[in-house]
């Protein structure tokens, strides 16, 4: 009987089955893993965040440079018109032949507004706007800027809202110079900020992206997006871009925005020799929607392990992807800034970095260059009957075989519908430069099936010479202008030479 009772007290002092231990191990194990999964989200969401960081900057770099490039092209297309009315103007003394230049060029008028010729009084003396006639303007700050100050310097004033349309626009001006040296008025365009931030919203890139260009000397904006409200155009804008670009001609830096108060990191680039700078910015908030917009999706499954894994390996081919998608988008920037979209020909801005490239040359070098300006006659007619797809054929064609027609060292450009510039670098002599314009006009001149059997387009060519008719690229330009003028005037598949222009061709 005792050992039946020792027995039975021997059992009940037993230790109970490990049930506590157990669970506390659970719970451990489960603990871990939550603060692994929490940790390892918290890194990735600030990887992700540095990353996004990273391409931002990239990216703004690159919209920086478009729209850097962009804003040059707009800007040096209105100098260009105002080059040539100047010297028509010069050259004939006459405002009738001035208009009727001005009347020829058939420009753009959602980019210039209007081209203003001005008298040394400050009196308008040429306007397509009738209302604008006679009006004065010697109270405005660019005329007094060119009255009191020599030289052949380019002026972008700030916004202002315009006396006769009472639309908010700046302007681009240039001096004339009579003679002897003194004051002779100006030559104008009227330009619209829009022209310029309708390319800069293509390439918006968040919510609170901001894209400015900026005048250098007053500190006054000239375009934004958002557009400001009309009595900040005339307000100074105090940042630290001045003491920035004092350092540099580009880079980036950070602060609060002096239009809405949100602090951004701007990057910002010298536009070419002019007075103007182009800044682009980015907020943090953007910053956290690119990071939420990529990875949002991982805070739902973010107590299973497994997903987190397969959460990695998405991000990472959704960043290769990205990094394709902006290696696509930059070669795409580039090639709508260098080449033409409808002929695949070299843009104005690349034409005119090899023009002034080929001026330097050939200044340095002692040798010959030629700049030819080809129009094609009648285009018009052909787009009337054909329509304008078959119209673009021909362009494409007409293109196609230009370049055949010329050397691999010359460069075609279609300046604009049907008009087209031709960069000759060592050009030799007259007669070899009209052969080449001759071989030019033959090759254009063969049928063309897409416009109907047997129907042919001919073309008209102007040529000046560096450096005997301009020794810069506007005034070689306006030469080669003023000669295919003339080659136009007199008939169809004409070559003119500006050396040949003389007083009596320039009056008519």
């Amino acid at each position: 009987m005792k050992d039946v009772e020792k027995a039975l007290g021997e059992a009940n002092h037993q230790p109970a089955p490990a049930i506590k231990p157990r669970l506390w191990l659970l719970w451990l194990v489960a603990g871990l893993t939550c603060l692994a999964i929490l940790g390892g989200s918290a890194w990735f969401y600030h990887h992700s965040y540095r990353a996004e960081a990273a391409s931002a900057a990239g990216e703004a770099n690159k919209t920086v440079n478009a729209f850097t490039e962009h804003t040059l092209q707009l800007i040096n297309q209105v100098d260009a018109f105002l080059h040539g009315m100047r010297w028509v103007y010069q050259q004939t003394g006459s405002i009738a032949q001035t208009e009727r230049f001005v009347d020829e060029l058939e420009f753009d008028h959602s980019v210039v507004e209007n081209l203003y010729l001005i008298s040394a009084e400050g009196i308008i003396v040429l306007a397509h706007n009738p209302a604008a006639r006679n009006l004065s303007v010697a109270d405005r700050g660019y005329f007094l800027f060119h009255q009191m100050t020599p030289g052949d310097r380019l002026s972008i004033s700030p916004v202002e809202k315009g006396r006769v349309t009472g639309k908010y626009l700046f302007r681009i001006s240039r001096r004339i110079d009579n003679p002897d040296g003194s004051f002779g008025g100006l030559v104008l365009a009227t330009v619209v900020p829009e022209s310029f931030t309708r390319y800069y919203h293509s390439l918006q890139a968040g919510a609170e992206h901001t894209a400015t260009l900026l005048g250098t000397e007053d500190h006054l904006p000239r375009a934004r997006i958002p557009e400001p409200n009309p009595d900040k155009w005339a307000t100074p804008t105090e940042t630290p871009l001045w003491a920035a670009l004092a350092q540099a001609p580009s880079g980036t830096y950070e602060t609060a925005s002096a239009f809405d108060g949100i602090r951004r990191l701007f990057t910002y680039r010298q536009v070419g020799d002019l007075p103007l700078v182009m800044v682009v910015g980015f907020s943090a908030g953007d910053l956290t929607d690119r990071v939420v917009a990529r990875i949002g999706w991982l805070w739902p499954v973010a107590g299973i392990i497994t997903l987190l894994f397969l959460a990695l390996t998405v991000l990472a081919a959704s960043v290769l992807g990205a990094q394709e998608r902006l290696a696509t988008a930059n070669a795409a920037l580039r090639e709508l800034a260098l080449f033409d979209a409808l002929t695949g020909l070299p843009s104005r801005t690349l034409f005119t970095d090899r023009l002034g490239r080929s001026l330097l040359l050939a200044e340095r070098n002692q040798t010959s260059c030629a700049l030819m300006y080809l129009d094609l006659d009648d285009f018009k007619g052909i787009n009337d009957t054909a329509g304008h797809e078959a119209g673009d054929q021909v362009l494409r064609e007409v293109s196609r075989r230009m370049v055949d027609a010329v050397r691999t060292t010359d460069t075609i450009c279609r300046w604009g519908g049907d008009e087209f510039l031709i960069l000759i670098p060592q050009s030799g002599s007259l007669a070899e430069l009209i052969e080449v314009a001759r071989r030019l006009i033959a090759h254009i001149s063969e049928p063309i099936p897409v416009i109907g059997k047997g129907r042919r387009v001919s073309a008209s060519i102007g040529i000046a010479r560096f450096p005997a008719e301009g020794q810069t690229p506007a005034a070689l330009h306006a030469a080669a202008d003023a000669a295919l003028y003339r080659a136009k005037r007199e008939g169809k598949g004409r070559v003119v030479l500006a050396a040949d222009l003389g007083e009596q061709d320039l009056s008519t």
